[in-house]
């Protein structure tokens, strides 16, 4: 592939980027005005509990922020290790 054609590319991926992110910002602009409306109309506000699940259900399981951060060392450890793994020998 040409150096001409990667530059078309990235370029063309930059538009669709921009592009992209100014549709973001319009629907989230749009969900900021539904959901203002929704708090006038009564509707549950974001992050409201929900309705309590039926006797004898087992409750969801919860990870607390120091274990997900733990569990995110050690997965950058295992990926880690694997590169240094798959890394060629430079000779």
């Amino acid at each position: 592939m040409s150096n001409q054609a990667i530059s078309a590319a990235v370029h063309q991926l930059k538009q669709e980027h921009i592009r992209l992110c100014k549709e973001l910002g319009r629907v989230d602009e749009a969900l900021s005005v539904l959901g203002s409306l929704d708090e006038l109309a009564g509707a549950p506000a974001r992050g409201a509990k929900k309705a309590k699940k039926a006797p004898g259900a087992k409750p969801k399981r919860r990870i607390s922020a120091a274990a997900r951060k733990k569990m995110s060392e050690a997965a950058r450890a295992r990926w880690a290790a694997r590169k240094k793994e798959k890394a060629p020998a430079k000779a």
